[in-house]
C-alpha cells in the first residue's frame, strides 16, 4: 500500500469510528435551526400557543425529522408551495407523479408524528 493510500484508509476509518460513537439524535435532528422553529411556531399557531402544545409540536417535528433526511423535506415543503401557485405552473406540480410522490412521503412523515406526539 502506499503511503497515500494508507493516509486515506486511516481517515476514513477515523471518521468511521467518529460517526459510530456520535450521539443518535444529533444525526436524526439534522434540519437547520430556523427551519425547525418556523415548523413549531405554524404547529402551535394550528393546535394553540399552550406549553403542551410546545412540547407536542417539538415533538412532531423530532419525529419527521427522524423519518426525512431535510433534504427530501425542503423539496417536498417547495412542491407544496408551488402547487398553491394558480395557473399552469401549480397545475404542473399537482399532476407529475414524481412531486406526488415526494408530497406524500411527507404526509405519511407528519401522520405517524400526529401519532406519536398528540
Amino acid at each position: 500500500m502506499t503511503m497515500r493510500a494508507t493516509l486515506i484508509y486511516a481517515i476514513g476509518m477515523a471518521f468511521g469510528l467518529a460517526s459510530a460513537v456520535a450521539p443518535q439524535h444529533a444525526e436524526a435532528n439534522a434540519y437547520p435551526t430556523e427551519v425547525v422553529a418556523d415548523y413549531v411556531i405554524g404547529c402551535m399557531a394550528s393546535n394553540g400557543e399552550t406549553q403542551d402544545n410546545l412540547r407536542r409540536c417539538s415533538c412532531s417535528i423530532d419525529t419527521i425529522s427522524s423519518i426525512l433526511p431535510y433534504d427530501k423535506y425542503e423539496k417536498a415543503e417547495t412542491v407544496l408551495m408551488m402547487q398553491q401557485t394558480t395557473g399552469d405552473q401549480g397545475t404542473i406540480f399537482k399532476q407529475i407523479q414524481v412531486l406526488k410522490n415526494m408530497v406524500d412521503e411527507l404526509r405519511l412523515a407528519q401522520i405517524e408524528a400526529d401519532f406519536r406526539c398528540f
